[in-house]
């Protein structure tokens, strides 16, 4: 049976690629380069986004402290679009990545003239968890971040690592049984609970929204899921015919050590493909 050890990266797609670089290595210190993709047609995503031709450049970095990688593509052809005018907390799909430093209170002073805060830092207690604080904010483009840190999140020289994956859901429960059975998410870190109920407000666009949340991770290995419901509002669906390589965040993709086996699996359990299984037996040497 194959196996999953996390989160490896997420993807965002991106207007600028020079101007959303700068930002994540130069504020969020994301200098570790994995990999670098030059302007040029990518024939392995034609049948993603059912056309020839798909031409983008790329990155892949993250925080020298690990966690999960971010990659950054600029689509070129087909034209990419914005995913929606806003991005707020709590539509459905990937929403935001939630990243850990050491300080908090010391990050938000030191960087609020260069990230576009929602707030002030807030501070919550958590079943079973402890002391969470956090704020919200924006990267240039308007994707939602959150800085984060507490006991239980370590941070050495500032930064701690984007830590997980925050994906708005439409059924928590639902959610949680797919993403535990499927993709191996079989330790509970956060049990659901209803702490961020009040508190997320500034970039949910409501008022006293109430948010059912979990965290969840995988015994072999790093990056982590939450998983969050908004209950009030509920979230907004995602867009009819949003393609990958718009403007906004794409996907997570999860470390699996045997990606046609899994493929195999998925096909057993009746799950949705967007595409056939891509293996590359060049230096790449991986598949999806």
């Amino acid at each position: 049976m194959y196996k999953i050890s996390g989160v490896h990266h997420v993807a965002i797609g991106v207007a600028s690629l020079e101007k959303m670089k700068a930002f994540y290595q130069g504020v969020l210190a994301c200098n570790k380069v994995f990999a670098e993709f030059p302007q040029v047609e990518h024939e392995a995503m034609s049948e993603l986004l059912r056309t020839s031709g798909i031409v983008f450049s790329a990155i892949l970095c993250s925080q020298e402290a690990g966690g999960i990688i971010f990659e950054l593509a600029q689509m070129a052809t087909p034209a990419p679009r914005a995913i929606r005018r806003d991005f707020r907390y709590g539509d459905i799909g990937v929403a935001k990545t939630t990243i850990a430093v050491s300080d908090l209170e010391r990050f938000y002073g030191e960087q609020k003239g260069r990230i576009n805060f929602l707030s002030r830092p807030k501070s919550v207690k958590i079943p079973k968890w402890g002391s969470y604080n956090f704020v919200y904010g924006k990267d240039p483009e308007g994707n939602l971040i959150e800085l984060v840190s507490g006991d239980s999140l370590p941070a050495r020289n500032g930064f701690g690592g984007a830590r997980w994956v925050g994906v708005s859901v439409t059924d928590l429960e639902r959610s949680m049984s797919f993403y535990r059975k499927h993709f191996r998410l079989d330790k509970v870190i956060i049990d659901v609970h209803e702490s961020f109920s009040g508190l997320v407000d500034e970039v949910s666009g409501g008022h006293r929204t109430g948010v059912l949340s979990c965290l969840l991770a995988n015994s072999q290995g790093d990056g982590m899921v939450e998983l969050f419901e908004v209950t009030r509002p509920r979230g907004r669906s995602i867009p009819f015919a949003t393609r990958w390589g718009d403007f906004g965040y794409l996907q997570l993709c999860f470390n699996c050590d045997n990606v046609e086996e899994m493929a195999a699996y998925c096909e057993k359990e009746g799950l949705d493909f967007l595409t056939h299984l891509k293996v590359f037996n060049d230096e790449r040497a991986g598949a999806f």
